[in-house]
């Protein structure tokens, strides 16, 4: 039953939940008492909520729950409309569950909509230490001119993420915070006076601006749908039981703001971007790469006396969402905070290159390490079974934390080695070291054999110096060839 309710709300079907705690006792007190400044309890969530509503707003709760796409497509429920875990991470997000409308404050919805001068207000805790944390933004069906709505799930703008969040802790993580979504600047200032006569300080209210002149505002046929997830990314050493609870329990207190009388709409214009860019790029490392490259292929070809080797391309995707809203196109989950590439087959990013790996074939991944160059705060890569019918579920990756040392026999007395990587891929590893085997546990549905179609995809987060993703004309993009004791079946394209 859960995940039938999972389900349908990131759907962005609605249900209805009860006011009423548990049976046996009341809710857990993460909800109320910890969702708040410190030393407020209950009684400033009372407060804000008793400001609203003389100030003239409806407020009801909603609240959030754990997005795990993989497992839920390995439970054999995917996400509808897509029917696959849709290139996700292995580690679990939240997505906001928001009332319907004020007219039907029960149910709670995944995708949601807003009236010209509605908001979402989301008050708590930031999570525990971890490499990344994003509340992202997403325009999630679109109202076309023909009346129909389009799936999407592409950004509407920047990120309040980790390195750009307002709290007041010493750090951005385990910290007091509030996010105000809305797109109107009268809103806004009145939700912000609201916290701030309930205790809430100034320094730990954020906005996200769902921008007007982008979005069909509104509810019914006529009117967009929104979604809000919260995006996690490696939990530290040490955070990451903390890191779990969390999502278990998420610390957070949700609400519908919605005004009483009729209001004039004031809309935030189009918030300003963050630049992209320093104007430093990796391009001095091209040569160096090229070496790795070959002293890669001299190594194997070494070892495998006979063995074919075949460069596969990579390609950058899912840049930006405004890109993605004008042309009409699906990105699957694009964020402003992070540069992506795509390797093999990943077909909606028109990456088609069918890659499969035999017991004696293997990939060698290789390339900059980006959180070396200072071009990323982390980065990652998995490997997806890329098919439909193989759910494009993760059955391997890593992270830049296993980067070290992985190119120096490659590029031996070269300091440059230091800033590069290089890992292999294969469906047989046995305990070699740099090497990482195909698997996914507990997803009896999924069998990663010879026939396994593979798709790549490379993820690099935040650029220290600009707190968004690294712009693409400044990245040595990552590579990975193929071994074979056989001849390619076919040559790879090169774009």
């Amino acid at each position: 039953m859960k995940r039938l309710i999972l389900a349908l709300a990131i759907a962005g079907l609605s249900f209805a939940v009860s006011a009423a705690p548990p049976p046996g006792g009341v809710a857990p007190p993460a909800r109320d008492t910890v969702a708040q400044a410190p030393g407020k309890g209950d009684a400033a969530l009372a407060a804000f909520r008793t400001a609203l509503e003389q100030d003239g707003f409806a407020v009801h709760r909603g609240d959030t729950i754990a997005l795990n796409l993989v497992g839920s497509w390995c439970a054999g429920t995917p996400f509808p409309g897509y029917g696959s875990a849709i290139y996700s991470n292995n580690q679990r997000y939240l997505q906001l569950l928001v009332p319907k409308s004020a007219q039907y404050p029960k149910q709670l919805t995944g995708a949601f909509q807003l009236d010209p001068a509605e908001a979402i207000v989301l008050i708590g805790l930031t999570p525990p230490p971890e490499r990344y944390f994003g509340f992202t933004p997403f325009l999630r069906y679109r109202v076309m001119a023909d009346g129909s709505k389009q799936p999407l799930w592409a950004t509407v703008g920047d990120i309040v993420n980790n390195a750009t969040v307002k709290t007041t802790g010493s750090t951005p993580f385990d910290s007091p915070v509030a996010v105000i979504f809305t797109p109107d600047r009268g809103t806004d200032a009145r939700v912000r006076k609201a916290l701030l006569r309930a205790g809430y300080p100034a320094a730990i209210i954020n906005t996200v601006v769902y921008p007007a002149p982008l979005l069909n505002l509104g509810h019914g046929a006529t009117g967009d749908e929104f979604a809000v997830v919260l995006r996690n990314a490696l939990w530290e050493e040490g955070a990451e039981d903390d890191g779990e609870a969390y999502i278990e329990n998420p610390p957070f207190s949700l609400y519908r703001v919605t005004p009483t009388t009729a209001t004039v709409a004031n809309p935030f214009p189009v918030p300003k971007l963050r630049v992209r860019g320093t104007g430093q790029t990796e391009m001095d490392l091209m040569k160096t790469l090229d070496r790795l490259r070959d002293a890669i292929i001299d190594s194997v070809t070494a070892v495998n006396p006979g063995y074919s080797h075949q460069d596969v391309h990579t390609e950058p995707g899912a840049y930006e969402g405004y890109d993605y809203i004008q042309r009409g196109i699906d990105p699957l989950g694009d964020a402003r905070d992070a540069f992506g590439l795509f390797a093999g087959y990943m077909p909606e990013w028109d990456v088609r290159d069918e890659i499969t790996l035999d017991d004696d074939e293997f990939l060698m991944v290789y390339g900059v390490n980006h959180v070396a160059t200072g071009k990323a705060t982390y980065m990652n890569f998995n490997i997806y079974a890329s098919r439909l019918e193989d759910g494009k579920v993760p059955i391997g990756g890593t992270d830049d934390r296993t980067f070290a040392g992985s190119a120096a026999a490659y590029l031996p007395a070269d300091p440059a080695a230091s800033l590069m990587y290089a890992l292999k891929v294969s469906r047989n590893c046995r305990n070699e070291p740099n090497c990482l085997t195909l698997a996914l546990d507990g997803c009896p549905r999924l069998t990663i054999d010879k026939d396994t179609v593979l798709g790549l995809l490379f993820r690099m987060y935040l650029e220290p110096a600009t707190k968004v993703g690294a712009a693409m004309p400044e990245i040595l993009y990552d590579r990975v060839i193929k071994f074979s004791p056989r001849a390619p079946a076919k040559a790879v394209t090169l774009h």
